[in-house]
């Protein structure tokens, strides 16, 4: 039989994970000047729902996928991207990444290394997945059970009603333009 654990060692197993250990390399940019339409292709494409916003190497902004699904089909990504977005270091733990995505009401972070090179993204789900955060800090939708965008049928909010995501309302929508009805009809929306 082993001899049990020193008391650093038993701590430093249960100790947190970093960010860089639970984000997200390799995360999905577009440029400020692409258009809104492209760039919520590209994410559905990617199967993301925040895409970093750079120009250059810098990062200038995060757009979500609702954000993009209602702003108008040819309106650059700078239009409705956050221009400030809470960043984390590389080095911090996951719980001070969740505790900062909860304070800040935000689904994701870019993640920073010590130069403020961007080295990849966390989110609630890398988060979720490695246990920083309980799973039932966040509702789900109903038919797919995405954390993005969820909106009560009657506008309630009432923890007891069913709640959907834009992109499952928006299956039961209209296209936007004929663009949109190619790329459905084609098969790419779904």
């Amino acid at each position: 039989m082993l001899p049990p654990l020193p008391a650093e060692v038993a701590l430093m197993s249960t100790q947190s994970h970093y960010v860089v250990d639970v984000m997200t390399d390799n995360p999905v940019v577009v440029g400020p000047d692409a258009s809104a339409w492209s760039a919520d292709c590209l994410a559905r494409k990617r199967n993301v729902h925040h895409l970093l916003v750079v120009d250059g190497y810098r990062l200038v902004g995060v757009v979500c996928g609702c954000d993009l699904r209602r702003a108008a089909v040819d309106a650059p990504v700078a239009e409705c991207m956050c221009p400030a977005p809470v960043t984390i270091d590389d080095q911090e733990t996951a719980e001070a990444a969740a505790s900062r995505m909860r304070a800040s009401g935000v689904g994701c972070l870019p993640v920073l290394d010590w130069s403020g090179t961007l080295r990849g993204v966390v989110t609630r789900r890398d988060l979720l997945a490695s246990g920083a955060l309980p799973g039932a800090a966040f509702r789900e939708c109903a038919a797919c059970g995405s954390m993005h965008g969820l909106v009560s049928p009657d506008g309630s909010g009432d923890e007891g009603t069913a709640t959907f995501c834009l992109r499952c309302i928006e299956q039961a929508r209209k296209p936007r333009s004929l663009v949109d009805d190619s790329y459905f009809t084609l098969g790419g929306g779904g």
